[in-house]
């Protein structure tokens, strides 16, 4: 019984030894950009802490992102009660770099959500809103998980959950107020389950995507509302059941 039993687990090993690097293989192909980034640790980049960049990226610069970081993980801290994610930043200081690492290169960053949370960021995202809003995917993802967050939670939810702690005047009450004809106008927000709709249309339409979205969480939220609604994802409920909305006109 032994034998049967070892040969099993030999042979177990070896189809995952060799569907590994097939798979590995596979999401490179498709996932180049996000591939790259999981494998950070692989390059021939720099490290400091949690913090990746070429060489001849000036040290200033990271210094700044460390201090952007800093203050971004307290707005965190303090949206959620206790930050517990840690995510890795990889700073890209050139065009070449921020393309061979993020899949959308006409943002200033992106966040990648699997196998741990990866941050890329170009030199236009050096500003403490944008490092607050990405961070702020890095700690959802972190409390609900891969399946969760990509698979239960909509779109315009993930998104109006990050914009609470992005104070950029763009995307302001009162901005939304006069893109939307003091609140007439505004699109069926929850109507938007994927990024594939979040991100349609011309992008004066994206950017009223993020404010409705950011409109719409800002009725609902409070820290004790948040917290019951993790614990309520994490247990099983769907989301339109754990998302009580009492607050909401």
């Amino acid at each position: 019984m032994m034998t049967t039993l070892k040969k099993i687990i030999i042979r177990t090993c070896l189809v995952f030894i060799i569907l590994i690097p097939i798979a590995a293989f596979a999401h490179f192909i498709i996932f180049p950009q996000e591939t790259r980034s999981i494998l950070i640790g692989l390059s021939n980049f720099n490290k400091e802490g949690h913090i990746y960049f070429n060489a001849s990226s000036p040290h200033r610069k990271i210094d700044s992102l460390k201090l952007l970081i800093n203050k971004a993980s307290a707005r965190i801290d303090s949206f959620w009660g206790q930050k517990i994610s840690n995510p890795r930043f990889i700073y890209c200081d050139n065009e070449d770099d921020f393309q061979k690492y993020c899949v959308n290169p006409s943002a200033p960053a992106a966040t990648y959500l699997k196998f741990g949370s990866v941050i890329v960021s170009s030199a236009d995202a050096m500003d403490l809103n944008i490092i607050a809003h990405e961070l702020s995917h890095a700690e959802f993802y972190e409390r609900i998980g891969f399946i969760k967050f990509n698979y239960k939670i909509p779109s315009w939810f993930k998104h109006g959950l990050a914009m609470q702690n992005d104070y950029r005047d763009y995307y302001s009450d009162n901005t939304l107020m006069e893109k939307s004809k003091k609140f007439r106008n505004l699109p069926d927000i929850k109507s938007i389950k994927s990024d594939a709709q979040f991100y349609s249309g011309s992008r004066e339409q994206i950017m009223l995507n993020y404010m409705a979205a950011k409109h719409e969480i800002k009725k609902w939220y409070t820290k004790t509302k948040l917290i019951k609604f993790i614990n309520e994802i994490n247990s099983g409920k769907p989301f339109e059941e754990a998302f009580h909305c009492d607050g909401c006109r």
